[in-house]
């Protein structure tokens, strides 16, 4: 890359996912104003399947889809015809009736060719195969496919360049300088997760590297695409762009003049005793987290071109973080705030100082909530079932997330709002929530966080919006104890139900999701790791005890999580039917019981400890 000065642009527009007359009316904004900004030449490099959205899903079996990309490609041929630009850009794309994850090569004088995703998405898109054709025919010319994406940008000094679609292989691919464009479509999380990959793949390969992700615009129903451009050489970070949000944008540098290093990459290192947690830099932790979930909620909004969001707020941590989420989400949208209707619907369990600490954490926002309490309604729902309305069964916890639900929507219609879910991560995993009640929402903005992180979350959030007087209330709803508050209060109008009591600690559940699902290691090798972590603070029949829970429970409730609502992914780790975690709900835990019976049997006979 020595002598032709030219500019590299990372260029994400904006989209509307599958309205490719609407994604190309943009990405040719987004040249024109490229072009403009200098007269040297420049390559512009485009997301993975920018043309279309990267998350259109079954839309991709749809030819129209595949039509009008390449309809579109012809629009950008002719708008840089006898420029100074060469792009690169993403689009799904029909070859003998098979479907493929491609970058088009357009260079000033035309389209080039194409370059195919050698590991696709195989529920969309063909692996390429010694089949795959050539050649397609473009305006009366054959234009390449190019099977391993070897190619050259001569008019700009560049003899060797490769572009790789979608994910980086493991492993040395170059022995001599090469021009990597990786187009991807990349996941904001809150856990550096590819940063140590893209640091890997760039110290075995050598040459500059530029990541050109996908950005918000994209669906937000599973999770939110980073819009992540990176410049990389010999494994340092050169050059960065992470900002999350809906507009274009464009990085651009000069390869000639970039430092020899900017970032150096830490290595990743967990935290023992809370394993989604890095051990350095847990404030930027926290700030990405919060980010996810507000601009998920923001896109939801804009999609559903809701102004208004309705929220249950429960003087509890999770409601307590969703208030945060939609308030920060409204200012972003230079909405009032007093578009959140966040209700309180106190029952027979709620005590004063939930209540107490929801209306002042509401207070700080700036809201008035409405109060409807469900005490009248629930015992008229009761004897209208045939239930005493005194006996604390499930019955009686479960009606009232019911006839919570039910403000709720009703709510919804009334204001034209979108229901916002509160259940977290941990929540999820262990079905602690009510079907149909506290389970549904339109948007879960906690899907992502699991309890640990957003208790810490909480405080830092609150502090961030409210200031001091925002940390102190948050941390003493973080401090309070957990409970659905769903069982009558006893004598001392005390709440007289503690859901670690039931469940056994977050702490422990934290550590056994991150390392059974995430990490995908045996009962028996998760139980001896919480051993060694949490020696001396919780016993190993208890530890054991708990883990036990886990199973039965995350294999019981499956069926909760097929049902369950969007809500953007956070970390690593996502527990979504969809696009997560899937498993069939009637699977059986008895393998894995199975396991952990067996070390029962040695602690119960063994070393004494049970």
């Amino acid at each position: 890359m020595k002598g032709i000065d030219w500019l590299l642009n990372l260029c994400v527009p904006t989209l509307r996912v599958a309205d490719v007359s609407f994604n190309t009316t943009q990405i040719l904004q987004v040249l024109k104003e490229t072009g403009a900004s200098s007269e040297q030449k420049q390559l512009c490099l485009f997301p993975q399947l920018a043309l279309s959205g990267s998350t259109c899903g079954d839309l991709f079996f749809q030819p129209l889809l595949a039509q009008s990309s390449l309809q579109a490609l012809e629009k950008v041929e002719k708008a840089i015809a006898n420029t100074r630009l060469n792009v690169v850009i993403g689009l799904p794309l029909l070859l003998e009736n098979q479907l493929y994850d491609a970058a088009a090569v357009i260079e000033p004088h035309g389209l080039r060719g194409f370059v195919l995703n050698q590991e696709p998405d195989p529920r969309y898109f063909q692996t390429p195969h010694e089949n795959t054709p050539s050649s397609l025919s473009w305006k009366g010319r054959p234009v390449e496919i190019f099977m391993q994406g070897l190619l050259d940008f001569s008019s700009l000094g560049v003899e060797h360049a490769c572009i790789l679609v979608g994910g980086l292989p493991d492993m040395r691919l170059f022995a001599d300088e090469v021009l990597v464009l990786n187009p991807t479509a990349l996941p904001a999380l809150a856990d550096n997760f590819y940063d140590a990959k893209f640091h890997q793949f760039s110290s075995q390969n050598a040459g500059l590297m530029a990541v050109c992700s996908a950005g918000a615009a994209e669906s937000t129903g599973e999770e939110i695409f980073s819009g992540l451009c990176q410049i990389w050489r010999n494994g340092n970070l050169l050059a960065e762009d992470s900002e999350l949000g809906f507009e274009s944008k464009v990085a651009q540098v000069s390869p000639q003049r970039l430092p020899l290093e900017v970032f150096r990459i830490k290595e990743n290192q967990r935290d023992f005793r809370l394993p989604f947690l890095l051990v350095d830099d847990q404030e930027k932790q926290m700030e990405t987290a919060f980010e996810i979930q507000t601009i998920g909620l923001m896109g939801r909004m804009r999609h559903t071109k809701s102004e208004k969001l309705v929220l249950g707020i429960s003087g509890g941590a999770d409601s307590s973080m969703a208030l945060l989420v939609c308030s920060h989400a409204l200012d972003q949208l230079g909405l009032p705030r007093e578009n959140l209707i966040a209700v309180s619907m106190p029952g027979p369990g709620s005590s004063d100082n939930s209540i107490n600490k929801s209306a002042q954490l509401a207070n700080l926002a700036g809201i008035k909530p409405p109060v409807i309490s469900i005490t009248e309604a629930l015992r008229e729902h009761l004897a209208n079932i045939g239930h005493d309305g005194h006996t604390a069964d499930i019955t009686f916890e479960n009606a009232q997330a019911r006839e919570r639900a039910q403000i709720l929507m009703d709510l919804s219609n009334l204001h034209g709002g979108l229901v916002v879910g509160t259940g977290d991560l941990s929540e999820i995993a262990l079905g602690w929530s009510t079907y149909n009640g506290d389970q549904m929402s339109m948007y879960d903005v906690n899907a992502g966080l699991p309890k640990t992180v957003l208790l810490r979350l909480l405080v830092w959030a609150a502090e961030m919006l409210f200031g001091a007087e925002g940390r102190q209330i948050g941390q003493e709803i973080a401090n309070a104890p957990i409970t659905p508050e769903l069982q009558p209060l006893d004598p001392d109008g005390k709440v007289s139900q503690a859901t670690e009591k039931v469940l056994g600690p977050f702490l422990l559940h934290d550590f056994f999701l991150w390392h059974a699902i995430q990490e995908r290691k045996t009962p028996g090798v998760v139980f001896a790791e919480a051993n060694q972590v949490f020696a001396g603070e919780y016993e190993p029949g208890f530890i054991l005890k708990t883990l036990q829970t886990f199973y039965q429970r995350f294999f019981q409730h499956q069926y909760k999580r097929t049902a369950a609502p969007d809500g953007p992914r956070i970390f690593s780790l996502s527990l979504s039917a969809r696009s997560g975690w899937r498993m069939p709900a009637d699977a059986s835990p008895a393998l894995w019981l199975e396991q952990l019976a067996q070390i029962e049997k040695t602690l119960q006979t063994g070393d004494g400890s049970q």
